[in-house]
């Protein structure tokens, strides 16, 4: 029976940090029973880009200072912190966060990748970190709204194990599909296999996530050895249908999602964890199967799907978007970015990936009227 470990946490104070750490772990078996003494553990925290921590873009650095502190104690060699971010590097990332190499713990980059075998028979080949595969890997994960994924939290966090802006070539081969892209989510955390997911709570992101959204304190630290379950338990803390989640339906739909009766829950109840208001999603990013004749399919794809907009006011011109689409989409047009609408398969790296925040997601005309008929 796969267990969820939950603990209140108020702040990123040092003290209370680790308390609560300590207190999240122990009905799992402690920090030593994710290690191997005496030899190298790797965190694995969401870097996406070189963000301060008042954005909540990343993985707090003292959640990723508690988890070296503990894991030295409980007997490893050394701590490594790597990412892939989509953009800049890990140690840029974590020069941005105060975070540096010492004694503690060591910022390292992922490493060349290693051609794996996707689980589902006949399926791609995953080009991943080796690193990641080759060390005890904590994955540090952040509660954060996501444009296409709906919510970015532990299964999420390891796609990056993927190289760089190999994760916008994924994003191009998987199309306008975020089922399909949920399923290749899943097998990369399969295969990546975490000894531990942790996620951090304490403050989250609701909006635009997972880069340009609003920083919103939800109070909460968590941890699990399966991160389908994990995940499941935030969806209902925010008081969402799990299986409106697509990798959490991935994971169903490919038997690793354990029975809801089989969850069990260390620590405050759900109920007691909501948010109120409720937390603020992206706009709905996909389109659901339209019964009916096939020409109606494409109609009903541009009246409710969703597409990136570009804030001018706001576009600094840095062309970040312009590099991150691997559908050729996007490029400078006089005083801002144009993006040809037949390209575009609504992946949204260029939003996730915005230095300035400039791009939102935004639904089609007939998705935005049945919310106003809500």
């Amino acid at each position: 029976m796969p267990r969820v470990s939950i603990q209140r946490l108020g702040s990123y104070d040092p003290a209370a940090v680790d308390a609560a750490l300590k207190a999240l772990l122990e009905p799992l078996g402690g920090m030593e029973a994710f290690l191997d003494a005496g030899q190298p553990l790797l965190l694995k925290p969401n870097f996406l880009a070189p963000r301060a921590t008042d954005g909540a873009v990343s993985t707090h650095p003292e959640i990723i200072r508690a988890s070296a502190r503990q894991a030295r104690s409980a007997g490893a060699s050394q701590v490594l912190v790597t990412d892939s971010p989509g953009v800049g590097t890990a140690a840029q990332c974590a020069a941005r966060l105060g975070l540096a190499s010492g004694d503690l713990l060591q910022i390292v980059d992922a490493g060349e990748g290693e051609w794996v075998p996707s689980s589902e028979t006949g399926a791609w080949r995953l080009h991943l970190s080796s690193l990641m595969r080759r060390h005890p890997l904590l994955n540090l994960a952040k509660a954060k709204t996501h444009g296409q994924m709906t919510l970015t939290a532990a299964v999420k966090n390891t796609f990056g194990a993927v190289p760089g802006l190999e994760k916008a070539q994924w994003h191009y081969r998987m199309g306008r599909d975020p089922h399909r892209f949920a399923r290749l989510l899943v097998h990369i955390h399969e295969a990546v296999r975490p000894r531990l997911n942790l996620l951090d709570g304490v403050i989250g992101m609701e909006g635009n996530g997972p880069s340009s959204g609003t920083p919103r304190k939800l109070g909460i630290l968590m941890a699990g050895t399966n991160a389908h379950a994990l995940d499941w338990v935030l969806a209902r803390i925010f008081s969402l249908n799990p299986m409106n989640i697509p990798t959490i339906r991935a994971a169903r739909e490919m038997g690793l999602l354990p029975e809801e009766k089989d969850i069990e829950i260390v620590g405050p109840r759900v109920a007691e964890l909501r948010p109120h208001p409720e937390w603020k999603l992206a706009p709905e990013v996909s389109v659901a199967r339209i019964a009916g004749p096939g020409w109606l399919t494409p109609v009903m794809e541009k009246l409710l799907a969703a597409s990136p907009r570009i804030d001018p006011k706001l576009c600094t011109l840095c062309l970040e978007c312009v590099r991150q689409c691997a559908a050729g989409a996007m490029s400078p047009a006089d005083d801002t970015i144009g993006i040809d609408r037949k390209k575009c398969i609504s992946c949204f790296c260029c939003q996730e990936m915005c230095p300035a925040g400039a791009i939102t997601v935004r639904s089609g005309p007939l998705a935005r009227l049945l919310r106003l008929g809500r």
